[in-house]
């Protein structure tokens, strides 16, 4: 017998409540003492049920090289500053012509070169364009920039969301 004080009584008296045993099966009064199934839990053997084998590998992700070829950016694109010395600029930023070419043709725009960082030139300029791409509307993405989406073990489709995203914010 337990008893259960009620905080919704005004009254203190205390409530009896019984419990009832259930009633045994068959299968509860045998000899098993389940052991032998917490035993099963920590031995390596394959159930005869299961059938053995590996899942199928998963398709491996698009690298930039495996879409746009041995070399998708320009090797070591530099610019000069006013005191004549060279420096280099991020390989990402300078797709190579046949990148540009394959970018152009995934989003539907044409190639067109221009100095992105030194555009009005200056004491700076670039020694190599950027190959960039003119979307129909005139916006302009970096096909570098689209390639080194690529390099990070993506699947496709996550790279076509990060591709449509860069359409979209231009």
């Amino acid at each position: 017998m337990v008893h259960v004080f009620s905080s919704l009584r005004a009254s203190t008296q205390p409530i009896q409540v019984t419990t009832r045993k259930p009633s045994l099966t068959a299968k509860d009064t045998s000899a098993d003492s389940g052991a032998a199934d917490f035993r099963a839990l920590f031995t390596n053997k394959t159930p005869a049920t299961a059938t053995p084998g590996n899942p199928p590998a998963p398709s491996p992700a698009p690298t930039a090289e495996s879409v746009f070829g041995p070399n998708p950016w320009i090797t070591n694109p530099t610019g000069v500053g006013p005191n004549g010395l060279t420096y280099s600029y991020n390989p990402y930023y300078f797709a190579t012509p046949q990148t540009a070419a394959k970018v152009a043709q995934m989003v539907g725009g044409t190639v067109i070169q221009s100095n992105q960082f030194t555009p009005t030139g200056g004491a700076f300029f670039q020694q190599q364009p950027n190959q960039m791409v003119q979307l129909p509307d005139g916006r302009i993405i970096n096909p570098g920039l689209v390639a080194s989406f690529y390099n990070h073990g993506y699947s496709q489709s996550y790279i076509d969301t990060m591709i449509a995203n860069e359409i979209r914010s231009t």
